[in-house]
């Protein structure tokens, strides 16, 4: 596959339209045993579809509480019956370590969300403590930042690799920016390899900007919806001139052009942790998130929820749980009307004005979700990942991001990198020597 280095846009060899870029898996993995922690839900269940019909070689175990969910999970996904089940209490690091003794696990994926307001890393203790490769699909900046600060020396030591946020988004979108940069920064040579540019070689970003856009629910169960109330319970992070700012969530509208097929779309502030990531370890110094949805009502329902219901129920997960699965019947109606596609913008603004940007559309998020954290279990599966506790745009997280893009892309209807934030819009207009969107 022959991808040009200037542009950094990944493609099918066949790909006709500039605008369309659909991809296929690459690079096979050993034979080797993964459990999916979390694997009889909606993310975890379409993670353990995505290997079992990537890598049919793999021993593929999924494990959640009780039977019944497994059940639940193989009529949903029949494909899913391929796989074996065990039960787990992911509160318990021994009972954690029983299930991956048992299954021989080499990795552990952990979807079994939300992680706001959790501390509760005993899936990753047991998995340093058994020497078995970790990801998980984290979205929440404090789980995230505990699990780097408490466990990457234990896992190094251990000679463990764990790749904490490792889904879409954060996941996928953390490496498109990582990959943007990088170019930016002259950090790879002719083969793509990582190096270290000479001084005043490349060019410095100025300001990260990551926008989402899910339609309805996105399919994703109820807890996206239990993610997305916890979400609206917290103070949003930001960086602005380099220090960090404290918003309100689900402020500061944003009206993002996502392309032909989804359009502008309004996408406001949440607090998510690839923005405190983007800044410490991509040293960028400006850096926000934001997401939308479909029907607007939805955003305005959001809104209103962090503006009216008491800071402290929307910190009790008890009650979110309940709020959730209360409106959880209503929201699948409503997706079957919107759909679940998923669209993701992230915006590079360089020192000097220069920008480089990149889009990923896909028609259904479940899928999306299971090639991109598939996709960083080829990596670890493969040796490519270092020991350590990394996030997705960290080198030692991915050896090769190219390989990893082309995977989490697979069938997307639009995936473009390292392309001026103009050439992504729905309609482009040039007015003489300039262009306005």
């Amino acid at each position: 596959m022959r991808v040009a280095k200037t542009r950094g846009v990944v493609a099918r060899p066949c790909a006709r339209r500039a605008t369309v870029h659909v991809v296929c898996a690459t690079g096979p993995v050993p034979d080797k045993s993964v459990v999916v922690i979390g694997g009889t839900g909606r993310v975890g269940s379409s993670t353990a579809a995505t290997l079992l019909k990537e890598f049919p070689n793999l021993k593929v175990t999924l494990a959640s509480r009780s039977d019944d969910s497994y059940k639940a999970a193989v009529a949903r996904r029949p494909e899913l019956s391929k796989a074996g089940f065990q039960r787990v209490d992911i509160t318990s690091s021994d009972s954690v370590q029983a299930l991956l003794k048992s299954t021989g696990a080499d990795l552990v994926i952990h979807t079994a969300g939300p992680f706001q307001r959790s501390k509760n890393y005993a899936v990753l203790e047991a998995a340093i403590a058994s020497g078995t490769g970790y990801i998980d699909v984290c979205d929440d900046t404090p789980f995230a930042e505990g699990a780097k600060a408490a466990y990457a020396e234990k896992a190094k030591a251990a000679g463990v690799p764990a790749i904490v946020s490792g889904g879409i988004y954060p996941g996928t979108s953390n490496v498109m920016a990582a990959h943007i940069i990088s170019i930016a920064r002259a950090e790879y040579d002719d083969n793509w390899n990582y190096r270290t540019p000479a001084p005043g070689e490349g060019v410095e970003p100025k300001w990260l900007r990551y926008s989402y856009y899910t339609a309805g629910s996105g399919g994703a169960g109820p807890t996206i919806l239990e993610t997305s109330f916890l979400l609206a319970g917290e103070d949003v992070i930001v960086y602005k001139d380099g220090k960090e700012v404290v918003l309100p969530p689900i402020s500061n509208r944003r009206e993002v052009d996502f392309g032909p097929g989804v359009g502008r779309k309004g996408v406001y502030l949440y607090n998510l942790p690839e923005v405190v990531s983007g800044h410490k370890y991509m040293r960028v110094p400006d850096v926000s998130a934001r997401f939308g949805t479909d029907p607007f009502i939805w955003n305005w329902a959001m809104w209103l929820t962090a503006r009216l219901v008491p800071r402290n129920l929307l910190n009790d997960r008890n009650f979110v749980k309940s709020f959730a699965k209360l409106s959880d019947p209503f929201v699948r109606n409503v997706d079957k009307v919107v759909g679940e596609a998923v669209a993701m913008r992230v915006e590079v603004d360089m020192m000097g004005g220069k920008n480089s940007s990149g889009i990923f559309v896909h028609k259904y998020l479940s899928q999306s979700m299971g090639y991109s954290t598939a996709a960083f279990a080829q990596s670890v599966l493969q040796g490519k990942t270092q020991p350590g506790v990394w996030y997705p745009e960290e080198k030692e997280a991915l050896q090769d991001r190219r390989q990893f893009l082309q995977f989490a892309a697979t069938g997307c209807s639009r995936f473009e990198l390292n392309r001026s934030a103009w050439a992504l819009e729905s309609e482009i207009k040039q007015i003489g020597g300039m262009i306005y969107w």
